[in-house]
């Protein structure tokens, strides 16, 4: 057959010229998705999509019947390991998340398979393979394969590496104990699990390799793989050799699937079309796999995913994913090319019943709201905070929002609906800000309702916006899961109290960076991103000064130095600024270059010593005209934080961009030791004092916050905050650690046995970017994006514990 156009003359079939057709669609869903597999068991297709999220889908109901969100990336890869009842999810930011589906989602772990911050290219994503008899799971990101045993703990039990190698994107296991991988280079390699490096190359192809699989027809091992150069190539793995090249295709190669039973392959290509290949006589070199059949689907788009389910054909495109028969050989055509049928959401569990969690709270209720009055007390020109509690008291994550059912809200409220996640056991208090222009008369008719219902281990980080969390309840009553409602009325006292919290708030247009608090005087400095910095009183309502540090950046980090009456500030271009404190008179410039100290911007004051450490991890003696006085370098990607220790004076600790926390002293320019725990960015650090115990805590992009013992060099502790942690302070009069994280969010954990007393959210003013606490004083100044606010912190909210201890995270 001679293909038009002047291209060469390709085989096809030594039976019959294949069919062109089109078939019967049996379940078309349209949606944006990344990724799927497919439970044989269960009869379940799992999807991942773009946003993070795994939806599961019922094959013979052809219904939705449960979802739960992994991470804030797109989902690369999706896995079932049916044998432990387990899902394995790789996400685009080099991260596999494992949960059980036994009888419920439970999250079991997560592992970092690769940094793409380390990357040249951002073209690495997360792949997977498991394999078919051993406890074994191969990973793959960038330029590094890593082989993980689930019966050990999920160690890395072997790295396969080769630097020479371009980008791998895809691996698939042989039951023989090899793998092979497929990479940008246009090369396949096969790797032994016993060797780091591969054992031989398969070179043949003059594109990059898209996709790859093992498949055995008449007791012969072959891997047949799919290019980008619109080929197909069979290879025989004992002669090392391809002995077929399938070239019918008129577009890219990219996904493929070999069906054992009707000695069939199948291929998708780009332009949406499905070739159907007899491997009948595979062995036979002369007899290349006759192409019996080309099907197109009917929707538009590439075919990136294929796989079996119960008979049918899963074909998964970017915007589609479609079921088509396969176990009927004569494959006869059908009127139509798609059916009318689609996948929906079910209204009944997956598992058919309820769970004894359900069951128990069924009668109950799930949170216990107080107050049911919300009572805005007047403050003439400012915003109007009122705190409304939500506890927890199943054993359980608690979802809710807070909706006006009126639609009157958003004309009087700064930010409704509200929603967020209640962990076990804790108490959530939730801040809604009536906004200052409103002149509300005593009694209101909004229709405020809290809706509340268990999440489980379904949300492993925050609802990251409103939709989300409306997806989640939507989807909640569709399952026919519980969600319950307790009505609330918002009431406007004209000459009411103040609430028992002290909120005050007080919304900022110039965006913050930085804050720091006066150890002395009641005053709060903060830095901004139009290069001003600024000191207000400690309750944030009035301006006391104003300066502006640069024409040219943000000013990202600012110090108090009480003891020299001087303030210190670091700008985004690695400037430091030194000022006067009482007359706001510039001291003295200080410039350092960015290409000898990376992109961050550090800021810390030595508590006794003439001490300040810069960007680059530079000490500056200001006894010495700020001197430096010592730069400490190290190996690891720049530091992104650093803090003095209080108690040990000649030490310090960073943390850095690839999660490992280093300790310093500070006669010596190399690291004392490191700490390594977290997964991505160390943000944040302090110390803090248990009796006659020092710990360091850290917090990361990585949604926890890590407790280390510095004296055995390890992780005693690890608390899930269910968002990034930008800040955390050690409260120095009480014993509360306080983290803030990306989604505005204050959790305040006990800094005894670590458990957590209370979340507080702040309502719309954006990430907590900093932190600070006036000396001698329970009172904590809050620094938003865009907003301040000064509240208490009350000894009676550390409570008893409750459900199950009231612990978020969990012990080494």
């Amino acid at each position: 057959v001679l293909c038009g156009g002047g291209r060469r003359m390709h085989t096809w079939s030594y039976i019959s010229q294949p069919i062109l057709s089109t078939v019967k669609v049996h379940v078309y869903i349209e949606m944006h998705l990344s990724c799927l597999d497919t439970n044989r068991a269960k009869q379940w297709i799992i999807i991942g999509d773009e946003n993070g999220h795994v939806g599961f889908w019922d094959y013979p109901t052809q219904k939705k019947v449960d979802a739960l969100k992994v991470s804030a990336s797109r989902v690369t890869c999706i896995r079932f390991i049916e044998r432990k009842q387990w899902i394995v999810a790789g996400t685009e930011d080099g991260y596999l998340h494992v949960y059980s589906y036994e009888t419920r989602f439970q999250k079991i772990t997560s592992l970092r398979v690769g940094a793409i911050e380390n990357l040249e290219s951002r073209a690495a994503h997360t792949h997977l393979a498991i394999h078919p008899t051993q406890p074994y799971l191969l990973s793959v990101y960038g330029f590094k394969v890593k082989l993980w045993d689930w019966d050990v703990g999920w160690e890395c039990i072997q790295t396969f590496e080769n630097e020479e190698l371009m980008t791998i994107l895809r691996v698939a296991f042989n039951p023989n104990d090899t793998f092979a991988t497929a990479s940008m280079d246009c090369t396949v390699e096969v790797w032994s699990l016993d060797s780091p490096e591969f054992i031989y190359t398969l070179v043949g192809h003059s594109s990059i390799v898209n996709c790859l699989d093992f498949f055995t027809c008449d007791d012969q091992e072959y891997l047949v793989t799919g290019s980008h150069d619109q080929t197909a190539k069979i290879w025989d793995l004992q002669k090392m050799m391809c002995i077929h090249t399938l070239e019918a295709f008129v577009s890219p190669v990219m996904s493929l699937l070999y069906q054992p039973d009707l000695q069939i392959l199948i291929t998708g290509s780009q332009d949406g079309a499905i070739y159907l290949w007899s491997t009948r006589n595979c062995g036979n070199y002369s007899c290349p796999p006759a192409l019996n059949r080309i099907i197109k689907v009917g929707c538009a788009g590439a075919v990136y995913h294929l796989a079996c389910v119960m008979g049918g054909l899963l074909i998964g495109k970017e915007n589609a994913v479609a079921i088509i028969d396969v176990d009927d050989v004569n494959y006869q055509e059908q009127p139509t090319d798609k059916s009318e049928q689609q996948l929906s959401a079910c209204t009944t569990h997956h598992a058919g019943d309820m769970s004894k969690q359900e069951k128990a709270w069924s009668k109950s209720k799930l949170l216990d709201v107080h107050p049911l009055e919300l009572r805005f007390p007047y403050c003439p020109n400012e915003p109007i905070p009122c705190s409304l509690h939500l506890t927890n008291n199943t054993d359980e994550n608690v979802a809710f929002r807070l909706v006006d059912k009126s639609g009157k809200s958003p004309w009087c409220f700064t930010k409704l609906p509200l929603c967020g996640i209640v962990p076990h056991g804790s108490t959530y208090t939730l801040t809604v800000t009536m906004k200052e222009e409103m002149k509300l008369k005593e009694e209101t008719d909004f229709d405020l309702v809290i809706q509340s219902s268990l999440l489980g281990d379904k949300y492993i980080e925050v609802f990251n916006d409103q939709s989300e969390s409306d997806t989640f309840f939507k989807e909640a009553k569709l399952f026919g899961n519980m969600v319950h409602e307790v009505t609330l009325k918002a009431v406007y006292v004209q000459y009411g109290e103040i609430t028992s919290e002290n909120i005050s708030v007080k919304y900022n247009p110039d965006s913050l960076w930085s804050l720091d608090a006066h150890p002395t005087e009641p005053w709060i400095l903060t830095g901004h991103n139009s290069g001003y910095a600024r000191i207000w009183n400690n309750e944030m309502k009035f301006l006391i000064n104003s300066f502006k540090v640069s024409d040219q950046d943000a000013v990202s980090c600012v110090k108090f130095i009480a003891r020299k009456q001087l303030i210190v500030a670091m700008t985004d271009l690695a400037h430091l600024h030194v000022y006067d404190c009482s007359c706001v008179t510039k001291i003295e410039k200080i410039s350092f270059e960015r290409g000898d100290y990376g992109t961050s911007t550090l800021l810390a004051v030595h508590p006794i010593l003439p001490y300040v450490l810069a960007s680059g991890l530079v000490l500056l003696n200001w006894d010495l005209s700020w001197k430096t006085t010592r730069i400490f370098e190290s190996e690891a990607v720049t530091a992104e934080t650093v803090v003095f220790n209080t108690r040990d004076t000649n030490s310090f600790a960073s943390g850095s961009y690839d999660g490992e926390v280093q300790v310093w002293r500070l006669d010596s320019s190399d690291p004392e030791y490191s700490l390594i725990g977290h997964l991505k960015k160390v943000t944040c650090l302090d110390f803090v004092t248990c009796g006659d115990q020092q710990y360091l805590i850290s917090g990361s992009y990585d949604s926890t916050v890590k407790i280390w013992d510095l004296q055995k060099r390890e992780c005693i502790c690890t608390l899930e905050a269910m968002s990034p942690v930008h800040c955390v302070l050690a409260h120095p009069n009480l014993p509360v650690i306080i983290t803030g994280t990306e989604h505005g969010i204050i959790h305040l954990w006990n800094s005894t046995d670590f458990r957590l007393k209370r979340t507080i959210s702040l309502g719309g003013g954006g990430p907590v970017i900093t932190l600070g606490c006036l000396m001698g004083s329970p009172r904590v100044v809050i620094g938003q994006e865009n907003a301040f606010f000064a509240m208490d912190i009350h000894d009676d909210w550390g409570g008893q514990p409750q459900g199950r201890d009231n612990f978020i995270g969990k012990f080494q």
